[in-house]
């Protein structure tokens, strides 16, 4: 019998997000179903509504850790996006950058504290982790939607940036190692 291994993306990413219970149970039980031929989009789905499923579970039971991980996560990322707007074009412009410097740079100012409030936010609510960098994700999506809303960038630009800035915020939240398991004896 040859053995199928599954895309292994997405079993990090349940490893990381996964709920805390059914973690082992569910990668083994999809290893075995991907043995009979399943496609890697249909382990994909399964992967994604397993997280998606646990993490709104977990953020019902624990409404104030996802409401702390919302605030603290836009707290973080929105800091770095506010200096960026507010700081003058005259105080950089003794500072000669190149115009690919000056195009990127925001971007990774953006994407970068998407990556870094993920990442604290998983850090600081590791019992809670895929509810924790969920609900940021979302709460990032929806200030985004508000405050980009006014920058006439396009129904597919403006979905663009607020799909990339989740998955920054999510790829930070899964930066952070697997949880630690007790043994039991």
């Amino acid at each position: 019998m040859t053995i199928h291994r599954p895309p292994r993306l997405a079993t990090w990413i349940v490893k990381r997000l996964g709920s805390n219970i059914i973690e082992d149970a569910l990668i083994g039980d999809l290893f075995e179903a991907y043995q009979t031929r399943r496609s890697a989009f249909w382990y994909w789905r399964q992967v994604g509504v397993a997280i998606c499923v646990g993490a709104c579970r977990d953020v019902w039971h624990h409404l104030p850790v996802a409401l702390a991980a919302i605030v603290t996560g836009l707290f973080v990322a929105a800091v770095p996006v506010w200096w960026l707007v507010n700081t003058s074009a005259a105080s950089l412009s003794n500072v000669p950058l190149p115009l690919w410097i000056q195009i990127v740079a925001p971007w990774l100012v953006v994407f970068g504290s998407a990556v870094l409030s993920g990442w604290l936010v998983s850090q600081l609510f590791r019992a809670h982790r895929a509810a924790a960098v969920l609900s940021l994700a979302a709460a990032i999506v929806v200030a985004g939607a508000i405050l980009l809303s006014a920058a006439n960038l396009g129904p597919l630009a403006l979905g663009s940036v607020l799909l990339l800035d989740a998955l920054a915020a999510i790829g930070g939240g899964s930066l952070s190692g697997v949880r630690e398991r007790t043994v039991r004896g």
